[in-house]
């Protein structure tokens, strides 16, 4: 009996000081806690500053380089859309100020040759030089009525371009929209006819069915063109009922910005048409107040007025280096344009989520990507109404976190609510939800880049 009871008690005693360890190393730990700092451990959340990534202009995405948790640079291209339209404007744009800088030369050769003119009536002119001038002016009048007839034609294609444009907006209002009921009721009727057709084709082919040569009679080819002709009623029906598809709706799109880069093309012609006989009638009046002068010979008057045709060439070369400037600045907003097809990266962290898929149309301002900013983290956390008074703005604080253990990471308090709300339920007991916390905010240092968004972490604040 004696030994038994022995062997019991040695049997219980290493759990006895098992548990005497336990409650004097809790007993000891919260005295340290107590004694670091009287506010003990909180706990929060790692969280990062959430960036948008949004599209600028409407296009239809080709490409997105990031996945949801990849880390991004700043810089680094996200997404991409298609260029191709603005590509194509842009060539219109370039031959646009190749035009206009072709009319500025014409220009500074014009006030050349007014300036040039004025020192001949200056001179006064020969036999010779007269003869010239007047086939001079013939010329000039022939290129007037060339500018004229070109600015004619010009002005109807740009008009056929519009109607083009119309029509192709008509036409994809109506794909967008699907047949009115009175157009499928009518498809219909065709397809009760076409019906009946095939059954008196039927009727007619059973009667000489029997016959050897039946596929060369007429009763078989007559079945035959009535089949065919119900098969096209019924599915012109079909497609009636169903309503326009992705293809249809897109190829209509298709057509209506086809059409609208023939009006852009066809305007910019027009505008060529128009600086071409502008140029055309300065230069016409210019010889024939040359020749005019020429024949008249030199007095102050014819002087005058040589001057000033020198004055209107100067003018018409301003206003052609001003037509040179506007080209060139429609082309750098073409440029802007498609440098903004590609969404670049506004910062360093990682991708939280992604909206957009390859084959998507990003609308203006739509949401395509989030972005975590890694190198402004905070953690959140609520502290009780009795310790709200013993944080302040500034005040330091650590960090730790259960996938580095024994590493610290230091913090600063960034914003106090001024306002007291209920405990979050999803880390306090319900007695504990009635007390009323303070939200404190806390921005953390992450100069490596180690902590990450999501990761729940312990503060202290430092005194």
């Amino acid at each position: 009996m004696h030994s038994k009871s022995r062997f019991n008690l040695r049997r219980i005693l290493p759990w006895l000081l098992i548990l005497v360890a336990a409650g004097v190393g809790y007993w000891w730990w919260q005295g340290s806690s107590a004694g670091q700092n009287g506010n003990g451990v909180v706990s929060g959340t790692i969280e990062a500053v959430e960036v948008t990534v949004s599209a600028e202009a409407m296009g239809r995405v080709t490409a997105v380089h990031v996945q949801a948790g990849e880390p991004v640079q700043a810089g680094q291209p996200l997404v991409e859309m298609d260029t191709a339209l603005l590509l194509a404007q842009r060539r219109q744009a370039e031959a646009a100020l190749t035009m206009a800088e072709g009319a500025f030369g014409a220009a500074e050769a014009g006030t050349a040759a007014a300036e040039a003119q004025l020192e001949q009536v200056r001179a006064g002119a020969r036999p010779q030089e007269l003869q010239a001038e007047a086939e001079a002016v013939a010329a000039a009048q022939a290129r007037v009525a060339m500018a004229q007839a070109q600015l004619q034609q010009a002005s109807g294609a740009r008009q056929a371009a519009q109607a083009t444009r119309s029509q192709a907006v008509a036409r994809y209002a109506q794909v967008r929209q699907g047949a009115r009921a009175e157009v499928i009721e009518a498809a219909l009727v065709q397809v009760q006819q076409a019906e009946a057709a095939v059954r008196l084709a039927q009727a007619d082919y059973d009667k000489v069915a029997w016959r050897a040569d039946i596929g060369m009679l007429p009763q078989s080819l007559a079945l035959e063109r009535a089949t065919l002709a119900l098969q096209a009623t019924q599915a012109n029906y079909d497609a009636l009922v169903q309503g326009a598809t992705t293809p249809e709706l897109d190829q209509a799109r298709a057509s209506v910005e086809q059409a609208q880069a023939g009006i852009i093309q066809a305007s910019a012609v027009v505008s060529q048409s128009q600086a071409s006989l502008v140029s055309a009638e300065a230069a016409q009046r210019a010889e024939e107040a040359r020749l005019a002068l020429m024949q008249s010979g030199a007095d102050p008057e014819q002087v005058r007025a040589a001057e000033a045709q020198v004055a209107a060439a100067k003018a018409q070369t301003q206003a052609a280096a001003g037509q040179v400037a506007a080209a060139q600045a429609a082309l750098d907003v073409i440029d802007q344009q498609v440098a903004r097809m590609t969404i670049y990266s506004p910062l360093d962290g990682v991708v939280l989520s992604r909206a957009i898929q390859p084959g998507e149309v990003a609308l203006p301002g739509g949401t395509l990507l989030a972005l975590g900013d890694l190198a402004n983290l905070t953690v959140t956390v609520y502290l009780p109404e009795d310790t709200y008074g013993t944080i302040s703005i500034g005040q330091q604080a650590e960090i730790t976190v259960d996938s580095f253990p024994g590493r610290v990471f230091s913090g600063q308090v960034q914003r106090i609510a001024d306002k007291g709300e209920y405990t979050p339920r999803n880390v306090q007991t319900p007695a504990g939800r009635r007390a009323v916390v303070f939200a404190v905010k806390v921005a953390v240092d992450n100069p490596t880049g180690e902590l990450k968004p999501g990761m729940p972490a312990d503060v202290v604040f430092v005194e």
